[in-house]
């Protein structure tokens, strides 16, 4: 009985005002339950907070004043990608062709379940209230943005006391421009925001947030060799137990995979996902894993020239950090890609790189990589900039969780103080040159990142990008 009265009353108010086509509402008892599983999407799925906290608190050190804030952001919960979701599309249709009764874990199939890819057009978009699968969907990209918005005023909103007019920078993707719109809209009416558009094309060479676009020289298979390595028969178990449990089903393990990535983009679309519960605990443990290995050797320090790429940036917010005492702006706000980001923690050091993933096992002891902590959709990094008493300190606060560098985290709240911090960054980018790893002039005669600098003059304004 409720359930039918808060369905009719949703629908009502909804179709009176005209905001979103209905479709088939959500299981109210299903809708926000499946958290536990986000950390084992490898990133694809809603945004959750940093698990590993280690206890420290996120507010300011008793005594101390934040002098700088810089953010690197995520853009939020998304449809699939074009390619992603003809795969998707793939396993859907041997499902829908089915002519028989589905038992087992697929049974929720009989019941009119409806796919959630209505529209190709909302393909590689942020997930809106507008365009969600359900209603009642607290995971879209769009709400996300605007709390994110709320709790970063909530946190660091002091430090718009004297600075209401200011830039966000977006890279051209449509969907990190939206998030970015949207964190705006969550910031309110009583700022003037000015959004700068900075090209993700490989032209933009390094003046981008988005340094891997302008980077010929990235080979994603440059480390197959050790990818290949990994078991992945557990695939070709899920397969077999979905055939046997359906006979005549023939599912593959490319499709048993490809159910994975379902269950990912089906939270962000509707707000659970059945297909989610397929799974056992022990083969989310096993794909998360894989997708851990996959980041690492592709986008992180287990591939030996992402160290140059994420110093682009890494550079950028060094300077940064150096000129805020000159500066009028105290807080700097940007949007981008997940690989972005763990380029640009690569070569902070954040992630560990002095013990490579082994893909001959899962690594219960040794693992302290896990992709979907650092680039969950809608992932923020930020940098403070803080002085206690004669003395300036920084730390980095990931996802809701301050995250110490191991070797530099003396200072109040675990933070680095700033004379270390420098040494520190400066061994950090010793020997990187993206320039010249990534053979940019091949592509670009822009050798220097400038946005932050001249955006006020130049206003960036790219073309969106529907990617």
């Amino acid at each position: 009985m409720f359930k039918s009265v808060v369905y009719s009353i949703l629908a009502a108010s909804l179709a009176n005002a005209g905001t979103i086509p209905l479709g088939k509402l959500a299981d109210v008892d299903k809708i926000g339950t499946q958290k536990d599983i986000f950390p084992f999407l490898g990133g694809a799925g809603p945004y959750y907070s940093f698990p590993g906290d280690y206890g420290i608190s996120r507010d300011l050190p008793e005594g101390c004043e934040m002098k700088q804030l810089q953010m690197v952001g995520r853009h939020g919960e998304r449809y699939p990608t074009v390619s992603l979701a003809k795969t998707i599309k793939s396993t859907w249709y041997k499902l829908s062709n089915y002519t028989r009764q589905f038992n087992g874990s697929l049974s929720f199939l009989n019941d009119d379940y409806e796919f959630f890819i209505r529209d190709d057009d909302d393909l590689e978009m942020e997930t809106t209230f507008a365009n969600s699968d359900d209603v009642l969907n607290p995971y879209t990209g769009e709400m996300d943005a605007k709390r994110h918005a709320r709790e970063f005023l909530a946190q660091y909103g002091y430090m718009f006391e004297n600075q209401t007019s200011f830039p966000i920078f977006a890279a051209s993707s449509e969907r990190v421009h939206d998030t970015a719109q949207y964190f705006i809209d969550g910031l309110g009416d009583q700022f003037n925001i000015s959004l700068q558009t900075v090209s993700e094309a490989m032209s933009a060479g390094a003046n981008t947030l988005s340094a891997g676009n302008a980077c010929p020289g990235w080979d994603e298979d440059a480390n197959d060799d050790i990818l290949d390595k990994y078991d992945t028969t557990y695939l070709d178990d899920i397969a077999k137990r979905l055939n046997k449990e359906n006979k005549g089903l023939n599912l593959t393990s490319k499709d048993a995979n490809t159910l994975f990535a379902w269950c990912a983009y089906e939270l962000n679309a509707r707000g659970y996902s059945d297909v989610c519960d397929i799974f056992t605990e022990d083969e989310l443990v096993r794909y998360s894993y894989g997708q851990d290995l996959v980041s690492f050797y592709q986008d992180g320090p287990g591939y030996d020239m992402i160290r140059s790429v994420g110093a682009n940036l890494f550079n950028a917010t060094l300077k940064l950090l150096k000129q805020s005492e000159t500066q009028d702006l105290k807080v700097w706000l940007s949007f981008t890609h997940d690989t972005d980001i763990l380029n640009y923690l690569t070569t902070i050091g954040i992630i560990d790189d002095k013990n490579n993933l082994t893909a001959e096992y899962v690594p219960f002891m040794g693992n302290t990589f896990h992709k979907s902590w650092y680039v969950p959709q809608g992932a923020r990094v930020y940098t403070e900039k803080f002085q206690c008493s004669n003395d300036t300190y920084v730390r980095y606060v990931i996802n809701d969780a301050v995250v110490p560098i191991e070797t530099c985290s003396t200072g109040p709240g675990f933070s680095c103080e700033i004379n270390d911090f420098y040494d520190y960054a400066e061994k950090r980018v010793a020997g990187t040159d993206f320039l010249k790893v990534c053979n940019v002039s091949s592509v670009s005669n822009v050798t220097e990142l400038t946005f932050y600098w001249d955006w006020n003059t130049t206003h960036y304004n790219d073309t969106l990008l529907k990617q």
